[in-house]
């Protein structure tokens, strides 16, 4: 079994032991334990081994370990033992949903405790925080201020919030060590606005390979382009949702060493996407194709997911989906929605 595969299970089984030890401190313990002596023979061992192997791996990768799981689970390993009552304080991973919590109070209170106790001498090499709604200012301020406290080591930041985007951005182009970032910001009391906001061009993460980025504004320069991704030098991957382009018709995405691209739900309000990315391989698109897509970029492409979406108003499916399959025909898989099956029946229809 793969090493990622058996930290994974151990996350797991981890899980289990403090989801029984919750119920144990319940008033129908005796039922409980009579179901589980029902169990089979084969699940007792495979926990019995984990058990075991558990209690012999060192700190390090036991804190390797409890990485895959969210905090407040976490946190919940302290009560197994003497042993864990302080081990989850040096964990190198923090993400910190509030959907796992009942109430944004009980969300935020845990969230602030957590920045208080955790051990200060410990790296931080990842955080994801999602809040998807409005965050107290306060509370985001000190996670920002965390987050530069601890940049020297961070290589994974996720942020999905509605709050200042300036306090976030700042501290974003402080963290140069990174390689992940994934943005979804909102202003706040957006709901249901179309308020964007602008992708920063001085943004320099020369060690950036992925980049995920949900309701940005990338800003046209003097030759008419919006080039937004230029000083990432090693990007990998791209994923763009609900972005736009401003004062510029087209959105040019240069890279050599990008590998997979991916757009969903942009805007129709520019004309043109040109790609020059020699290396890429996978293309995915959903959303209503409006665009035309050309640059040396689509020659290498090998794999291609399009879900096509229509307005309301279309009688016809858009023909310049059409003109996308046709650049794109060097692909080697290829996986359409229904919607881009009648562009091809059309087009057959027409020459027929």
């Amino acid at each position: 079994m793969p090493n990622e595969q058996k930290m994974r299970r151990m996350s797991d089984y981890l899980e289990h032991k403090m989801s029984m030890k919750r119920l144990y401190s319940s008033n129908e313990e005796s039922m409980i334990l009579e179901k589980m002596n029902k169990r089979s023979k084969c699940e007792n061992q495979s926990n019995e081994e984990s058990e075991d192997i558990l209690s012999d791996l060192p700190d390090g990768v036991i804190l390797h370990i409890l990485s895959f799981l969210n905090t407040k689970h976490v946190v919940r390993t302290s009560v197994l033992s003497k042993r864990w009552e302080h081990l989850w304080k040096r964990i190198p991973t923090l993400t910190l949903y509030a959907s796992r919590f009942s109430t944004v109070k009980q969300f935020a209170m845990f969230v602030s405790k957590i920045l208080t106790l955790r051990d200060t001498s410990t790296a931080l090499h990842a955080l994801d925080i999602d809040r998807h709604g409005n965050i107290e200012p306060q509370l985001l301020k000190k996670i920002l201020n965390y987050v530069s406290s601890h940049n020297t080591h961070l290589q994974e930041l996720g942020i999905s919030v509605n709050g200042d985007s300036g306090l976030i951005m700042s501290c974003v182009s402080s963290c140069r060590a990174l390689t992940s970032l994934m943005l979804s910001i909102y202003p706040k009391d957006s709901i249901g606005s179309n308020s964007g906001i602008s992708f920063p061009k001085s943004l320099n993460l020369p060690a950036l390979t992925r980049l995920d980025l949900t309701n940005f504004d990338f800003c046209g320069g003097e030759n008419g382009c919006a080039e937004p991704f230029l000083a990432f030098n090693k990007l990998n991957s791209l994923v763009i949702r609900s972005c736009k382009v401003r004062d510029a018709q087209i959105l040019r995405i240069s890279s050599e060493t990008l590998v997979n691209f991916d757009m969903r739900n942009i805007s129709g309000d520019f004309a043109e996407i040109e790609l020059f990315a020699p290396s890429l391989c996978t293309f995915t698109f959903t959303g209503t194709p409006v665009q035309k897509i050309c640059g040396s970029g689509l020659s290498s492409v090998k794999q291609v997911k399009i879900k096509a979406e229509m307005f309301s108003g279309w009688d016809e499916p858009p023909m310049i989906l059409f003109d996308w399959l046709l650049n794109l025909a060097n692909v080697k898989s290829l996986m359409v929605s229904s919607t881009t099956l009648r562009v091809r029946l059309h087009v057959f229809k027409l020459y027929c």
